[in-house]
C-alpha cells in the first residue's frame, strides 16, 4: 500500500514538471525538449536493409545527422543508393550524448 500512496502523492509533482517543460517531449517519449530532439540533437543513423525480412544482422550504421529530418533524409538517400525499398521501419535515429546512445527516435 505505501507504494500506491507515494505514486498518488508524486503525481502533482510530475504534472508540475511537465507544465514547466522539464519533463521533456511527450511527442517522442523523450526526456529532452521537442526542439532539441527535432532540430539540434546529434544522431547516429542506423538502417536495416530489407526490413521486411526481419533479420537483425542487416542493421548497419550509415552515418550521423543533426535533427530528425536530416536523419530520415540520410536513411532515404541510403535506401535509394542501395536500391532498397524504404519504409519508416527501415531506419532508427540514435540520439547521442557524450558518445553514448541515449534514446531512439524516428521522424
Amino acid at each position: 500500500m505505501p507504494i500506491k500512496i507515494r505514486a498518488i502523492l508524486s503525481l502533482p509533482a510530475i504534472l508540475a514538471l511537465g507544465a514547466c517543460g522539464i519533463a521533456g517531449c511527450e511527442r517522442y517519449a523523450s526526456r529532452y525538449s521537442c526542439d532539441y530532439v527535432e532540430s539540434r540533437a546529434e544522431y547516429e543513423v542506423w538502417y536495416w536493409k530489407n526490413v521486411a525480412a526481419d533479420n537483425e544482422e542487416d542493421e548497419q550504421l550509415i552515418g550521423r545527422a543533426t535533427g530528425l529530418r536530416m536523419c530520415r533524409e540520410n536513411a532515404i538517400a541510403h535506401s535509394q543508393a542501395i536500391d532498397d525499398e524504404f519504409s519508416d521501419r527501415s531506419y532508427i535515429c540514435a540520439l547521442m550524448e557524450n558518445g553514448k546512445r541515449m534514446e531512439k527516435h524516428r521522424l
